[in-house]
Order: C-alpha cells, then structure tokens, then sequence
C-alpha cells in the first residue's frame, strides 16, 4: 500500500515537472518569437528612417554614406563654401541681410568689418542649419519671383491671343443682336395689339356682365323682401303654436288593454298556459306581467312569465319572477306588454339619451330587442307612432330641452318612462 502511494506521488511530481517544463517551453517559444518579430520592425523602422533622412539632405545638397549618414568632413567643406558665399563681407555687400538705411545700396567697408568681427566673436552661422535658412529664403523668393513672371507673361499672351480671335466676330455678334432685338420687338408689338383687343373684347363683356348682375340683384332684393314677409308670417305662427305648447298638457301613456288570460297555472312547477298564441302573432322569448285592474282601473301586478313554446290558440309559459307571495298566480289573471299587440306591430319611438345611465339598456339594444318580438321602433317622432318612450335626461337637462318631446306633447303623442317599459324586455 505504501508503495502504491509512494508511485502515485511519485508520478504526481513527474506529471507536474512535465506540465512546468512544458510551459516554460512554450513561453520561450513565443519570446522568441516576439523578439524575431520586433527585430523586423526595427530593422524596417531603420530603413524607413534612413530613407527619411537621405530624402531630407537632398535639399542641403550633401550626398549620405553607406549608413545613410552625412560625411563630417564633405559637411565641413560646404559649410567653408557657403559661409564665404552668404556672409562675406563681399556677399553681403551685394545681399544685405538688412534693408541699406543710407547711400546707394551698398554696405559700407567698416560696417562690413564690424559684422565679421562680430560673426567671428560669436556663434552666429557657426551651424549647417544656420546657413541653410537663409540661403533656402533667398533661393524661394527668387523662384517665386521668376513663377509670378512666368504666370504673367503667360497671361499676357492668352489674352493677346483671345483678343485676336474674338476681334473678327464682334461685329457679326453685334448684328446678330441688333435682328434679335428687333424680333422681339416685332413680337412684342403683335402682341400688345392682341392685349388691347383682348382688352376690349373682355370689358364689353364686363359691362354686359355688370348689367345682368344690377338686374339681378334687383330681383334678389324683390326676392327678399317677399321671403322675410313669408319669414315673419312664419316665425308668428312658431311663436303662436309655442304658446299653444306651453299650455298643452302632457299625455302619460297608460296600459288600458289585456292581451289574453292565464289557464292552468302551475305555481309549483312555475308554469302556466295563456289563451293566444302564434296566431296572434306571439313568439317564444315574448314577456308580460300577469296581474289585475286595481283601484281606479290601474293594473296591479303579480308576477312576471316568459313565453317558451307557442302553438296556434294558446303557448305555455314560464313564470319567472313572483312580486307577491301571498297573490299567486290564479286562473282568469291578464297578461299586458305594451310593446305588444296581436293585431300589428306596435310603432314607438325613443325621446332622450341614447345611452343612459340608470338604465339597463341603450337605445340600439333596446331598439334590437323591441323589433324581436314583432314591433317597430321610428327614428322620428310623428303622428303615426303610438306612444313615445323618455329614456333619461342629461346632466343640467331637463325634458323640455328636447325638441323631439315638445315634438311629442305638441301632436299629444302618449309619453311613457323607459323604466316602465323595459321591465317588458327583461329589465
């Protein structure tokens, strides 16, 4: 066992040698590498570098060595050269440094022993670059000298030639502009006759226009004095029928007719039979309120019930709401629903909000639901409908705010609340 573990160490420390070694093999490979890539660079570098500086020395005129480098001693013999060529007491005689304050130009033999003695007691072009500064100057300013002349002297010449080929074609320029000119006119002129007879033709017909518009006119005025006569008239016969509404009493629709009778009521089971049928036009799904007259004639009612099957005389029905538990539901009771009738469809129309508040119904469904049963709802109020159904009023509203209620009190069309008659279709 000892042994065991002693070779597994054992391999352990080979394994881990082997993977060091590996490593350190591995990065002296890419150190190497780096160093055979970065002495490429530098060796380009170098030989950009000394490309540079051959192209620099160019313009000093000194040729480079083999190491691209500028020969100390030619740099010397140029520079002797040079200095007795630019700052000579003969040199600057002829090319002064400084603009001559007096005499003829020239600089005078002391001033020019003054500024080699001091030359020579200081460092004053003493270098390469010193001297190449103002040489390079002077040599620009006579370059560009001598381009501005050659530029003007050009210049001269174009316009020398341009002259002599456009003198022979000025004259046929200025005749060719003279006919133009004098078609335009001609031009011009035809069509300023054209204008004024134009002018002439259109204020004839103005004048004859401004006749025509004087009579009419005329006639409008005639026109509306007759129609603010027929205004008037009947804008008192408004007022007249509006006094008269003022005083119209509302007409409040009432039931005052049973459509059938109840037979066979069923209060356990809450079914019962009625005596009409499809005959007269009832369809399952209609509603009404089965109930009695009660003091002064006005139905009192017991309970609610729903038509499920109907036949030729008589349907059964369901009774689906009780209002009294004590008054059941006896043989003989009436049904009513308003919106019903067995002879034609009922017509009504809806006074009020279309979607109102309180109410369980808008007026579109409301509207659907009245004209599945077998009845007619009109857009309008008019004469043909049998009574009018109020929905509600808006805020700050009252019913007399709307036209199509004084429409109704005024050709007393019955007026019945929508809370009363959409207990009818569910409500």
């Amino acid at each position: 066992m000892v042994l065991v573990i002693v070779l597994v160490v054992f391999t352990l420390f080979i394994t881990v040698g082997a993977a060091i070694f590996w490593t350190n093999y591995k990065d002296a490979e890419r150190r190497a590498a780096l160093i055979r890539r970065e002495t490429e660079r530098q060796d380009a570098e170098i030989a950009v570098i000394t490309a540079q500086l051959s192209k620099v020395n160019e313009a000093t005129g000194l040729k480079t060595g083999d190491e691209g480098r500028l020969s100390a001693a030619q740099a010397n013999e140029v520079m002797k050269k040079w200095r007795e060529e630019y700052v000579s007491p003969g040199a600057l005689e002829k090319y002064p440094l400084v603009p001559p304050q007096q005499g003829d130009g020239r600089m005078k033999k002391e001033d020019a022993d003054k500024f080699t003695r001091a030359r020579e007691e200081s460092s004053y072009m003493r270098t390469l670059q010193a001297l190449v500064n103002p040489a390079i100057s002077r040599t620009n300013h006579y370059k560009n000298r001598v381009e501005q002349l050659a530029l003007d002297l050009s210049s001269a010449e174009a316009q020398k030639k341009s002259r002599e080929q456009v003198a022979p074609e000025i004259p046929k320029k200025k005749e060719e502009t003279i006919a133009s000119l004098q078609k335009e006119i001609a031009k011009l002129n035809e069509e300023i006759a054209k204008e004024k007879t134009q002018y002439n033709e259109r204020k004839t017909k103005f004048n004859e226009d401004k006749t025509k518009a004087e009579q009419e006119a005329a006639a409008e005025v005639e026109k509306y004095a007759a129609d603010e006569i027929k205004v008037n008239n009947e804008i008192r016969e408004l007022k007249r029928q509006l006094e008269e509404l003022k005083v119209k009493e509302i007409i409040t629709h009432e039931i005052n007719f049973v459509h059938g009778k109840i037979i066979k009521p069923d209060m356990p089971n809450k079914v019962a039979f009625i005596n009409i049928g499809s005959r007269e036009r009832v369809t399952p799904g209609l509603k009404f309120l089965v109930g009695n007259r009660g003091v002064q004639g006005k139905f009192e009612y017991k309970a609610k019930i729903e038509v499920k099957k109907a036949w030729m005389t008589y349907c059964e029905v369901a009774i689906i709401e009780s209002f009294d538990k004590n008054r059941p539901v006896v043989e003989g009771d009436g049904i009513v629903n308003p919106l019903f009738s067995k002879e034609r469809p009922i017509l009504v129309a809806f006074v009020g909000e279309d979607r109102p508040l309180h109410l369980r119904y808008s007026v579109d469904e409301a509207t659907r639901r009245i004209r599945e049963i077998g009845s007619e709802v009109r857009k309008d109020v008019a004469l043909d409908v049998d009574y009018v159904i109020f929905t509600e009023a808006a805020s700050q509203k009252s019913r007399d705010n709307y036209d199509a209620f004084k429409k109704a009190v005024f050709l007393e069309i019955p007026i019945a609340d929508a809370v009363d008659i959409f207990r009818f279709l569910g409500d």
